[in-house]
């Protein structure tokens, strides 16, 4: 086998991968918010709910961004209740 400048030639050719920029990922213009802004209602009507609580009441699957993008913006707390967690509004 020929030896290059790197060392033993293994049979895969090196070259530069060049990724196709993909588009992002696009939702309808603030859908994200009406949701925030459903599920910050929910939680001030009704104080210590729980997360399976808050998916059923949004029929989605999982609120983790959405609850987590309200945490953040200082508009709800978290609190541990034994095993469960609850939100509050702030």
């Amino acid at each position: 086998m020929k030896q290059g400048p790197q060392g033993r030639k293994t049979g895969r050719t090196q070259k530069a991968v060049k990724r196709a920029a993909r588009p992002m990922k696009t939702t309808k213009p603030g859908s994200h918010d009406g949701d925030l802004e459903k599920a910050l209602a929910l939680i001030r009507a009704h104080p210590g709910i729980r997360p399976s609580e808050i998916n059923r009441s949004l029929n989605r699957e999982e609120s983790d961004g959405l609850r987590n993008t309200l945490i953040k913006r200082g508009l709800v707390r978290k609190e541990k209740d034994g095993s469960a967690m609850r939100y509050y509004p702030v």
